[in-house]
C-alpha cells in the first residue's frame, strides 16, 4: 500500500469497486443536455429529397398552356381558333337544348300527315332524308310514323333496317294481303321495326311486281297505312314529273325537297320547281361539305330557293359516321356528334311544326 491513500473494504458479497480517480475540473460546472445549446443551421446546405419532390411547380410537368385538359400552342392565331370552337361548341350546345325542349312542345297529330321527300336529281340523299325525318318523328314526338320506298327502280329503304329487324315481306305482298289485314297486329309482318319506333316497308325485289306499283296501287297502300300510322313518308324516286311523282305530291300534307348545296345539282333543283305549286315545303341542302376558302357561296343558293318559296332550309353536313351507321343498319342519332345531330333535329323540329 503507498502511504497516504486510503481504501475502503467492499462489503461482504459484492464485488470491491474501483479506486477513486481524481478530477482537475472538479470546480467547473457539469455540462448537462439542459445547458447544451443547438447546433446553427447550415445556411447553404442542400434540400432533402422529399423537400424537392414537395416543391416541384405544376409549370415543370405542363410546360404548355393548358385549356380544359389541352395543351393550347403559344401563337395568337391557333388560340383564337380554339376559342372559336369552343365558342361554337357552347353555341351548339344551346341551341340542341332549345330544339328539345321545342320538340317536346309540339303538339300531337289530328289526323293522318302524308309527308313526300321528293328530288330531281339522283345520289342526293332522299331515302337518308326520310330515314331522319322518320326516325326523329317517332323517337322524339313518340308517333306512329312509316317511310314507304316509292322509288319504282329497287329503292333501298327497308335496306336501312337492322338484318334481324328487316321483314322479307315489301309492299307488294302487303297489297296482295290486304284484305285479311284487320289490325296493327297483322300488319308488322309486312313492316321492319326499328329500335326508335320508326317503321319501314320495302319495294319488292321482283321488277315485274315493281312495274305493278302504279300510282292507283299506292292510292290503296296509302289508304290502308292511314288507318294505322299518324304520318306516311313517301320516298320518291329520282324525277318530279312522272305520275307516280305527281301523285305523291298531290296527295301530301308538305313536302321535303332535297339538293346538295353545289350549282350544278341546286340549278337543276330549281328549274324543276318552277313546274311545281308547293304550298308547304322544306328544302334540305344535304351532304355539306366544310366550308372552305375556295368554296362557293352557299347564302346565294340559298336565297334562290327562296325566291321560290322555299323559306324553309335546313343544312345536313357530310358525316361520315353518319354514312357507316346508315349502311351497317346502326343509326343512334344520340351517337353522332352535335354538329350533326343539331341540324338532323332542326329537320324534324321543322317537319313536326306542319304536322296537323
Amino acid at each position: 500500500m503507498f502511504s497516504g491513500q486510503r481504501t475502503r473494504s467492499a462489503a461482504p458479497g459484492t464485488e470491491p469497486s474501483e479506486p477513486a480517480r481524481v478530477d482537475d475540473r472538479r470546480d467547473e460546472p457539469a455540462v448537462t443536455a439542459a445547458t447544451m445549446a443547438p447546433p446553427e443551421p447550415e445556411t447553404n446546405a442542400a434540400p432533402e429529397e422529399g423537400d424537392r419532390a414537395a416543391a416541384m411547380a405544376r409549370s415543370e410537368v405542363y410546360s404548355r398552356p393548358m385549356v380544359a385538359g389541352r395543351p393550347v400552342s403559344g401563337t395568337s392565331p391557333q388560340r383564337l381558333i380554339y376559342s372559336l370552337r369552343r365558342r361554337m361548341s357552347s353555341e351548339l350546345e344551346r341551341r340542341e337544348e332549345e330544339l328539345d325542349t321545342r320538340l317536346r312542345r309540339l303538339v300531337g297529330v289530328s289526323r293522318a300527315n302524308t309527308i313526300a321527300v321528293i328530288s330531281p336529281k339522283g345520289g342526293v340523299g332522299k331515302t337518308t332524308t326520310s330515314f331522319l325525318i322518320g326516325d326523329l318523328l317517332s323517337s322524339a314526338l313518340k308517333l306512329r310514323v312509316v317511310a314507304v320506298d316509292a322509288n319504282p327502280d329497287f329503292g333501298t329503304l327497308a335496306s336501312l333496317a337492322p338484318d334481324e329487324a328487316r321483314s322479307e315481306n315489301s309492299m307488294a305482298d302487303l297489297l296482295e294481303q290486304s284484305p285479311e289485314v284487320d289490325s296493327a297486329a297483322e300488319l308488322r309482318r309486312y313492316i321492319s321495326h326499328l329500335p326508335s319506333g320508326l317503321h319501314l316497308l320495302g319495294t319488292p325485289a321482283q321488277a315485274d311486281l315493281m312495274e305493278d306499283l302504279t300510282p292507283e296501287r299506292y292510292r290503296d297502300l296509302l289508304q290502308l297505312l292511314r288507318r294505322y300510322y299518324d304520318v306516311v313518308i313517301l320516298d320518291l324516286g329520282t324525277g318530279i314529273t312522272d305520275p307516280l311523282a305527281h301523285f305523291a305530291i298531290q296527295q301530301a300534307d308538305q313536302n321535303v325537297v332535297v339538293s346538295t348545296p353545289d350549282w350544278v345539282t341546286s340549278r337543276t333543283v330549281l328549274d324543276a320547281l318552277t313546274y311545281l305549286d308547293l304550298d308547304r315545303a322544306t328544302l334540305v341542302l344535304n351532304q355539306a361539305p366544310r366550308p372552305r376558302r375556295h368554296s362557293g357561296s352557299r347564302d346565294v343558293i340559298e336565297s334562290k330557293f327562296a325566291r321560290r318559296a322555299m323559306s324553309t332550309r335546313v343544312t345536313i353536313p357530310y358525316d361520315d359516321r353518319l354514312r357507316t351507321m346508315l349502311d351497317s343498319g346502326t343509326y343512334e342519332l344520340a351517337a353522332l356528334d352535335r354538329a350533326v345531330r343539331v341540324p338532323i333535329k332542326e329537320l324534324g323540329l321543322t317537319v313536326g311544326q306542319w304536322l296537323m
